[in-house]
């Protein structure tokens, strides 16, 4: 990969005269959202492709390109699936302008080229939250505001407060409401952080329900040829009932099988030590 700049557009070498994939990219705004263009390139065209954007289009102020060595370099329906993949990825962010006119169109690929492809995505999307351009909205945000540890919860003024009213008398038995337990990490996260591994495969932890999926390399579950962000999405599938896709399913790891909810504990726990270093 290499992140290029509209400046420096007309001086890439030679050997990025290949087949591949690019994103043009807008210069975030000071809430952090931004603008995208994505694209593929036919054999022996990346580098024209990129001089031809720099007439077309006039949005964009640095690119990110994509190819494999020159000894194995991507084929044809390989850079479309990548560009399809990652219009896919960025459609649909609330802080993110896709600047295609629609949808690029798949090129037919095998479901061996395809989880091949997957180990292509992780790196692309580190690479773009690296240099400010970041998937997450959350992410966008806070990345943009430095202060947002300062801002002070927000307090009705007196005159605007509502009149306190009686509680009513407890008796002792009653039974409080179970709080629902959120948790901020995505099955991203945890392939960002190692603890899963793009294309593993999760089972159903119950006997009762049979059944399987794949995680993708961008954290969507792959269940019958569909796609989901969700892990709860997947599994209310497999069932027809409502689940909680992270006690649901379990993920093969190099421990063996373990629920997936026990890694996101991981990584939690992982983080909380992390923010508590000096």
């Amino acid at each position: 990969m290499a992140v290029v700049e509209r400046a420096h557009a007309t001086k890439l070498p030679r050997t990025w005269s290949v087949t591949g994939a690019y994103i043009l990219l807008d210069r975030p705004d000071a809430l952090g959202r931004w603008g995208a263009y994505v694209g593929m390139a036919a054999p022996g065209t990346l580098s024209n492709r990129l001089r031809e954007h720099l007439r077309a289009r006039d949005h964009w102020y640095r690119a990110v390109l994509i190819r494999r060595n020159t000894d194995e370099p991507f084929h044809t329906s390989q850079a479309g699936w990548l560009e399809g993949h990652l219009y896919d990825l960025l459609a649909g962010k609330p802080h993110i302008r896709l600047h295609n006119g629609k949808r690029p169109q798949d090129l037919t690929l095998s479901a061996k080229d395809q989880a091949g492809m997957q180990t292509c995505v992780p790196p692309i999307i580190t690479l773009l939250h690296a240099v400010s351009h970041h998937i997450d909205p959350d992410l966008a945000i806070l990345s943009h505001s430095p202060h947002v540890d300062q801002i002070q919860p927000h307090h009705d003024p007196p005159s605007e407060r509502p009149l306190a009213q009686a509680a009513p008398k407890r008796t002792g038995n009653e039974r409080q409401p179970a709080k629902r337990y959120r948790s901020s990490i995505t099955v991203l996260d945890l392939i960002q952080a190692g603890l899963v591994a793009p294309g593993a495969k999760l089972v159903a932890n119950s006997s009762k329900h049979p059944g399987s999926a794949i995680i993708a390399a961008d954290g969507w579950i792959l269940y019958e040829g569909q796609r989901s962000r969700s892990l709860s999405t997947s599994a209310n599938d497999l069932t027809g009932t409502s689940q909680n896709g992270w006690d649901f399913w379990k993920v093969e790891t190099l421990n063996g099988w373990v629920k997936i909810g026990h890694l996101r504990h991981q990584l939690e726990q992982q983080r909380a030590s992390d923010s508590q270093r000096p």
